[in-house]
């Protein structure tokens, strides 16, 4: 399996920012999936692959919090083993957070099981990945997902699927997607003011759809499920 080590600005939030309206909303999605799954002071949390750890300040003060990536990235304080798992016992974790790592990784099969095999009984694995992203290496990039698809991955693991979220609706991640594939054919001192225009569009047209529609087609997808 392999890991994100450098985002760049990728969870980057001001205005001018290419990804600012996806990113405050799956910020927002993934602090209520972890909302959902209790996390209290003293509850061990492993961020697995953490990067720059971009979640932490969703989780309460008093965590035990553990980032776990691949060797070479000072935020982590758990390096992975040759294989990409972590190097703790079973069941060690009340919460494993895992954000946009998913498609980064060679075998998510093995790496939901790794999840699982990790979590204490009723710990909640809060993951989001990719839905109709487009593709871009960081350091590779293998997998899209659909609701159905993701939730059947996440099942074959042991793992119940309780509540899950799609980030930008069609028409939005159609937008984005655009925006992603011409703003780099603007001159340079247009790419800002193009992007916190395509933004607002972005923003006013994701709006636009019931909750209910977004899991069809989304440009990300975020779940939480438990351990029986």
């Amino acid at each position: 399996m392999r890991f994100l080590t450098d985002r760049s600005d990728a969870h980057a939030g001001p205005r001018a920012a290419q990804f600012r309206y996806a990113n405050d909303q799956l910020r927002v999605a993934v602090r209520e999936l972890l909302d959902g799954a209790g996390v209290r002071p003293g509850a061990r949390v492993l961020d697995y692959g953490c990067a720059e750890s971009p979640y932490r300040n969703e989780l309460p003060v008093g965590v035990d919090y553990v980032g776990a990536d691949l060797p070479g990235n000072p935020m982590a304080t758990v390096e992975l083993d040759a294989a990409g798992r972590v190097p703790q016992a079973d069941a060690s974790f009340d919460v494993v957070l895992s954000t946009q790592v998913l498609e980064h990784v060679e075998d998510p099969a093995g790496y939901v099981h790794e999840c699982s095999r990790l979590l204490v009984a009723r710990g909640s694995l809060v993951l989001s990945t990719h839905g109709v992203m487009y593709y871009h290496r960081d350091p590779e990039d293998y997998w899209r997902w659909t609701a159905k698809g993701l939730g059947k991955v996440v099942s074959d693991a042991g793992l119940e699927v309780v509540a899950m979220k799609g980030v930008l609706a069609l028409g939005a991640a159609a937008l984005q997607i655009f925006q992603d594939g011409t703003i780099w054919k603007l001159p340079r001192p247009l790419r800002r003011p193009y992007a916190a225009g395509m933004q607002r569009v972005i923003a006013f047209t994701d709006r636009r759809y019931e909750e209910s529609s977004r899991l069809e087609n989304c440009l990300t997808i975020a779940l939480r499920a438990t351990k029986p």
